[in-house]
């Protein structure tokens, strides 16, 4: 289920705030999805570092631009702040999805044209705001086509818990290997650090270290950190796909 929290401060421009709030409640209306308002000066600290990290995730996720550089405000600042010109997170199902402003391909997604294009939507399953792929999509495409990945290959499960990590989704090949994967827009150097823990679902499923592998399924890896991978043992997918509707 879609929700929706509004940090807003109360120095800002009253006018704006009204106008994020009436599409909210349009958008209510509409489609049922809800919405809270906060305040910002009313968070803690905790509170306030607990936004600021959820920012950053939904940023290495969705591969988008949270920090302002002076182009426009943007969620947060280069000193961690939180921005005082208002921030919407987008929720599903209680989990941060996506957050407005931010920046894509070098273009600005604003609260108010996100808001807008939902309300006009007649499924809002079908909004999308951004011109590159997420990782929800790669998760749902390598889960329904195993086979883009490899021949033979049978998919088992997502978001599967281990001590070292949560493992994006579980594969099966043909001659019974596991492969366990995780899913970047672009794979860094943290991803094949996250992806090496992984070796833990060895000693939760009582699966000889032998009989698994792990892989990296991406949209882009530089050349670097693709050498840096074959090093490690680390097997590499990329996925040239660029979402269209």
């Amino acid at each position: 289920m879609l929700e929706y929290k509004l940090y807003v401060n109360r120095e800002n421009d009253e006018k704006e705030t009204v106008k994020y709030t009436d599409l909210l409640e349009s958008l209510k209306e509409k489609h049922g999805i809800n919405y809270e308002r906060i305040y910002i000066e009313q968070l803690t600290g905790t509170d306030k570092e607990e936004l600021i990290e959820s920012i950053r995730l939904i940023s290495r996720k969705n591969g988008i631009g949270v920090v302002s550089k002076g182009g426009g405000a943007l969620p947060v600042s280069r000193n961690k702040k939180i921005s005082k010109n208002g921030i919407l997170i987008q929720t599903e199902d209680k989990r941060p999805r996506n957050v407005y402003p931010h920046e894509v391909n070098k273009k600005r997604i604003d609260i108010i044209s996100h808001l807008e294009s939902m309300i006009k939507a007649d499924d809002v399953s079908h909004v999308t705001d951004q011109e590159s792929i997420s990782e929800q999509d790669i998760s749902h495409m390598i889960s329904t086509f195993p086979e883009l990945i490899e021949e033979g290959l049978v998919f088992m499960d997502t978001e599967v818990e281990t001590s070292g990590g949560r493992i994006d989704a579980v594969f099966i090949s043909k001659d019974e290997e596991h492969l366990l994967i995780e899913i970047e827009i672009e794979a860094r150097d943290n991803a094949i650090g996250q992806v090496q823990r992984f070796v833990t679902y060895s000693e939760k499923f009582g699966i000889t270290r032998d009989r698994i592998r792990l892989g990296i399924v991406c949209a882009k890896i530089s050349e670097s950190r693709l050498n840096a991978c074959k090093g490690a043992g680390v097997e590499v997918y990329t996925l040239s796909l660029e979402k269209k509707a």
